[in-house]
């Protein structure tokens, strides 16, 4: 025996595998499912003294995330069960499945999911992602698709408003960063709603080709402008410019990016699509999980949110939402430099600064044309109502009262129970309530996916292998 030793220790030990990394710190997984490949690497080395490969540790988290959100080939098997378990448990759900090759004896291919949940359905929302009364996020709809294209955006936009009751998207306003093919899609599905294209999106084009500060105020000066003058002078000074900057701004309709040509029935004068981003955000745990896992996710994240919001509702007192009451608040300090001349009865003539503008309570206006966008008494009406010492209360737009706001979300997501407990169905004889086929829509040719296209779901030979293409959400 030797008892004296020269040789460095070695930090390579072949028993430390990728399942025994996953096993051992399966819990640290389930906790981070982002857990980074270095940081797993380091925890090995301090706890184990040994090292790992990076390709070890990328293969502990693939199996860990095997073991703990199931694997793909068995969740695409049982798609069709997750939506009609959805529709038992919460009636009236929305749950729209398309799958490619049913007629043919291998297994089909899972192409898009739409879910819309009943009780924001039921909250009257006007779009897929919106605000509610205390100007907070209101998600209704999202899906997973294999592309996104006018094909697919059309099929959205066809299970939204099947879901919500609508044939030609009348009486909803709809805005967009103009995604490929969803503009096409607003012209065909629902020819009769309001659209709008997100300012943000536009100003990134247009400054490319026309740089500097001052294009840049004039072009927000012209797009937040609420009166027709308002936006006519800075489109001036554009052209003066540079009559080709003007032409470009010129060709886009003044109805989806100006707020003087928005029209009243949205309530809002929303410019930005701030509001799916952040609801994309939201997805961004849920994209790398298997289908069934992304759904399960999101469902428990809505049913979180909806009772959040209706548990706060609780021990609000007030008649308006707390966002009404903070724009007041700072309307306030501000009408104390307003000069009101009464004119007669419920008309006045308000004059703020450089700024003159007639405000009719009677017929709750005001020439700004802020108070009809809203619904919201703008700073001249306030002053107005003020001086007559009236209650602002009875001059705001019932979609900011605490009572509408209960309602969005006073219906609950209801629980579900887990795999084990859903009915079977027949991928071949689908039932008529879990999926909602569209009559006249064509046949879906099979057909292989570019790289970056998406994804495609696998077929059920495919097993559990992460796809290099991702699900993208359509929300």
């Amino acid at each position: 025996m030797r008892l004296k030793h020269n040789c460095v220790r070695s930090r390579e030990n072949k028993k430390v595998t990728a399942e025994y990394i996953a096993e051992r710190y399966l819990e640290d997984f389930r906790s981070n499912p982002t857990w980074k490949v270095k940081k797993i690497r380091d925890r090995v080395l301090q706890d184990l003294g040994v090292q790992v490969t990076y390709f070890r540790a990328w293969m502990a988290r693939c199996r860990a995330k095997l073991i703990i959100f199931g694997s793909a080939r068995e969740q695409y098997a049982r798609v069709w069960d997750y939506g009609k378990a959805l529709m038992k448990h919460n009636p009236s759900y929305g749950c729209n499945v398309v799958v490619d090759g049913i007629e043919q004896p291998e297994a089909p291919l899972f192409l898009r999911m739409f879910v819309c949940l009943r009780s924001l359905k039921d909250g009257k929302i006007l779009v897929a992602v919106s605000k509610d009364g205390n100007n907070k996020i209101y998600p209704i709809a999202w899906a997973t698709c294999e592309a996104e294209n006018k094909g697919t955006w059309i099929w959205f936009l066809e299970s939204l408003m099947q879901t919500l009751g609508s044939a030609y998207g009348s009486g909803f306003t709809f805005m967009s960063d103009r995604q490929k093919g969803l503009v096409e899609a607003f012209s065909q599905v629902v020819p009769e709603a309001e659209t709008r294209l997100c300012v943000r999106h536009i100003w990134a084009s247009f400054k490319l080709k026309f740089t500097g500060s001052v294009f840049k105020e004039l072009f927000w000066n012209a797009a937040r402008a609420t009166t027709q003058l308002e936006f006519e002078i800075p489109m001036q000074q554009i052209k003066e410019l540079d009559e080709e900057a003007f032409d470009y701004l010129n060709k886009i309709p003044t109805v989806h990016w100006c707020r003087h040509a928005f029209s009243e029935n949205c309530r809002s004068n929303m410019l930005l699509n701030n509001m799916c981003e952040t609801f994309n955000a939201v997805f961004r745990d849920a994209r790398d999980k298997p289908i069934l896992t992304q759904m399960e996710w999101m469902r428990r994240y809505m049913m979180s949110r909806n009772n959040e919001k209706w548990e706060d509702s609780k021990v609000i007192t007030t008649n308006l939402t707390p966002y009404a009451h903070k724009l007041f608040q700072r309307m306030s300090y501000v009408s104390r430099n307003c000069i009101i001349q009464a004119a007669r009865d419920n008309t006045y003539e308000m004059q703020l600064k450089d700024d003159q503008v007639l405000v009719d309570l009677g017929n709750r206006s005001c020439s700004c044309n802020h108070w009809q966008l809203t619904g919201l008494p703008c700073i001249h009406a306030f002053a107005c109502i003020m001086d007559q010492r009236a209650d602002v209360e009875q001059y705001v737009h019932p979609y900011y009262s605490m009572a509408t706001y209960r309602a969005a979300y006073e219906l609950a997501i209801q629980p579900m129970p887990g795999p084990k407990h859903w009915d079977r169905v027949n991928m071949r004889e689908p039932h008529p309530q879990a999926i909602k086929v569209q009559p006249g829509r064509p046949k879906l040719k099979k057909r292989k996916l570019e790289p970056g296209e998406g994804t495609s779901a696998s077929r059920g030979q495919q097993g559990g292998q992460k796809r290099k293409n991702q699900c993208r959400n359509c929300g």
